[in-house]
């Protein structure tokens, strides 16, 4: 990934401050002048957004630092070496902070304030020169396919392509009728825009043996324990990759499913875009595909942003975790290993 790439979406920018802010706790034993700085700012920021927010502590409370009391501390600060362990922490806690039910948090809005996303440059081309793993932009890594079966999870039922399809086409007849038409009324519908859950899914494995499926959830429930089953991948299947922005487009320009009326006001808050919606029409993707594959680069470039589609149409990436492939019905098979993991406490 390049610097570019890096600071182009929230999910970048949130990753680049989690690196900096390692590098401040590294750097000088222990929270230093920045880890002060985001968290004061952060909270005035949420604050003026009238985020339900507050502070518990002892003494004075009252918040002491700016986004420019932030940039003065990212543009001070000694960089700490960008290790594969750092970029993998610091992605997990952006995948951790993805909303798109709820404005962004004050650490969003912070890295998105221009003097905050200027400093944020110079650790963005740290990491860039790392240089980042190279598995964050490869496709699907075939012959190491695990699905991830939460021990906590209810059990789920297969369900039908064309039976999904019908349910999004009433829930945005419903929607239309139902909701309000103040985009910035306290109103919800669907925001994901995922392939339907009830698919196998699966990721790749990182250099522990865990998963990426295991750690890397937007939305996530606190499960920390799984049984993992190694998938049978035929080399026929046909998987398409979205390996960049312009990739999703093209799947919803060549598939598209409009969902406006049932998203609009929950992407609204996530981007700040008023306007037309259209998802990937997973039972016609099915048509041509075996599979997706969200590639990670793809995903903390472009996820939780508006992605032009057509001169009317975006789409956003939600409810997708990075570099997940979800498999059309029929493609592949457990192959009978599988283990147990129990993920360490926090």
């Amino acid at each position: 990934m390049t610097a570019e790439q890096l600071l182009a979406g929230p999910r970048g920018r949130r990753l680049l401050l989690g690196l900096a802010l390692e590098s401040d706790r590294t750097c000088d034993d222990g929270p230093g002048p920045l880890w002060s700085a985001v968290f004061d700012a952060s909270f005035l920021i949420a604050q003026s957004q009238c985020h339900s927010v507050s502070r518990f502590g002892w003494g004075d409370l009252t918040p002491k630092h700016t986004e420019f009391d932030v940039a003065e501390a990212l543009s001070a600060l000694t960089l700490a070496p960008v290790t594969d362990a750092r970029l993998f922490d610091a992605l997990q806690r952006s995948v951790d902070a993805a909303m798109y039910w709820q404005e962004p948090d004050g650490d969003d809005l912070l890295c998105a304030i221009p003097q905050v996303s200027q400093a944020l440059i110079r650790v963005a081309r740290h990491a860039a020169s790392a240089p980042i793993p190279g598995w964050w932009s490869e496709p699907v890594a075939r012959d190491d396919q695990w699905e991830v079966a939460w021990a906590e999870a209810p059990l789920q039922q297969d369900g039908e392509l064309l039976t999904w399809r019908e349910e999004v086409v009433r829930a945005e007849v419903e929607a239309r009728v139902n909701l309000p038409a103040d985009i910035t009324a306290n109103a919800s519908g669907c925001w994901w825009s995922r392939p339907p859950h009830w698919l196998t899914s699966s990721t790749r494995t990182t250099s522990d043996g865990v998963p990426v499926g295991m750690r890397l959830v937007e939305d996530g429930l606190g499960w920390s324990e799984a049984t993992v089953h190694k998938l049978a991948v035929p080399d026929h299947a046909r998987v398409y990759e979205v390996d960049t922005p312009d990739a999703w487009a093209r799947l919803c320009r060549d598939f598209p499913l409009e969902v406006t009326a049932q998203h609009r006001h929950d992407w609204y808050r996530t981007t700040r875009r008023d306007g037309d919606w259209v998802i990937p029409d997973w039972s016609a993707v099915a048509g041509s595909w075996s599979g997706i594959h969200l590639t990670v680069a793809a995903y903390v470039e472009a996820a939780t942003t508006a992605i032009p589609v057509t001169g009317r149409l975006s789409s956003v990436i939600a409810g997708c975790d990075p570099d997940t492939t979800w498999w059309f019905p029929g493609v592949v098979t457990r192959t009978g290993e599988q283990r147990p993991i129990a993920l360490p406490a926090d």
